[in-house]
């Protein structure tokens, strides 16, 4: 089991995280953003390689940091679970 301490940070930790994700100009910026890539890589030619993998790559960093902040949300409540117990 982890100590109080290191619980206590993930937990704060994760509020951090909630309050960039309940954020509406994040939330605003993150969906336009997917919306442009995803705009790009629909508009562009089977032949333009470079520029669909150059979106298909922004579209999974994106998806890589919306993961990053599930798992610290998912890490900080099971260290509030852990505190209550």
């Amino acid at each position: 089991m982890q100590n109080k301490e290191a619980l206590e940070e993930a937990a704060v930790f994760a509020s951090y995280g909630k309050q960039v994700l309940d954020n509406p100009a994040y939330q605003q910026a993150f969906t336009a953003r997917k919306a442009k890539l995803f705009d790009t890589f629909c508009r562009s030619k089977a032949e333009e390689t470079e520029k669909r993998e150059e979106a298909w790559r922004e579209m999974q960093n994106l998806i890589a940091i919306e993961r990053y902040f599930n798992r610290i949300l998912g890490t900080g409540k099971k260290a509030e679970e852990a505190l209550n117990r």
